[in-house]
């Protein structure tokens, strides 16, 4: 018997949810939620999981994290431009925050307005210019308007940043990731043969640093570096 038709699937998916659900009631937490949100969503039932979400999210005393959570719901179920409502908002309310531009700056990406990444990775990266996560998010940028000098300059600047945590280490997995095709795809026109295979013995020596770090830097990494690979292919989908 085939359990992958439509009513089977629809069966597993509510049964599903209402475990969800019952998890949710015993520990409340943004990962059930969000989970439970995406399930209404494959039920084609969105609005009942964004009103489910809401009535939730709307207990949070916390002003910003009210707002982060409630954009990452609506992101969650792909209408980006209700959750970029609520991340301008936060990002107006709480200017300083590099959590809440970060966040920003990432749905811009997204959203293929990279200019207005770019500026607001620009404004973190003066503050911190060490952070790794904005790096991540000026490089898309930047591959997006095919400002093929910068990102070999951010490339440059990457390297040169030890990552001091797992975090930082998944977001310098994003950079090679994206990095590595990127210089691949270009090779023969902005970039020449001889810089790919100088820039392939480099990332070569970070994946020998990483071995000797353990097995938890070494997942950060390599999951960063598979997500960054995904993210440079779409950006290029979407320019051409």
């Amino acid at each position: 018997m085939d359990d992958n038709t439509e009513p089977n699937m629809k069966a597993a998916l509510t049964e599903n949810l209402r475990n969800l659900k019952e998890t949710f009631r015993d520990t409340p937490s943004m990962e059930y939620l969000l989970q439970i949100v995406a399930t209404y969503h494959g039920l084609e039932q969105t609005e009942r999981g964004i009103g489910f979400a809401e009535a939730f999210l709307m207990q949070i005393e916390d002003e910003k994290e009210r707002l982060l959570q409630t954009s990452m719901v609506f992101e969650m179920v792909e209408m980006n431009e209700d959750a970029l409502t609520y991340l301008s908002e936060a990002s107006e309310k709480f200017p300083e925050d590099a959590q809440v531009r970060n966040h920003h700056g990432m749905l811009l990406n997204k959203l293929t307005r990279f200019e207005d990444a770019l500026s607001i990775y620009d404004e973190l990266l003066e503050s911190t210019p060490g952070s790794l996560e904005s790096l991540a998010g000026k490089l898309i940028a930047l591959v997006g308007m095919g400002m093929q000098g910068d990102i070999l300059k951010l490339y440059k600047t990457s390297i040169a940043i030890t990552p001091s945590s797992v975090q930082d280490w998944h977001f310098k997995g994003v950079i090679d990731g994206i990095l590595k095709d990127y210089f691949e795809h270009e090779k023969g026109s902005s970039v020449t043969e001889g810089q790919v295979e100088k820039l392939s013995k480099s990332f070569d020596s970070i994946e020998h640093i990483i071995d000797g770090l353990g097995p938890e830097v070494r997942q950060y990494y390599m999951m960063g570096n598979f997500a960054g690979k995904e993210i440079y292919h779409e950006v290029i989908e979407n320019k051409e």
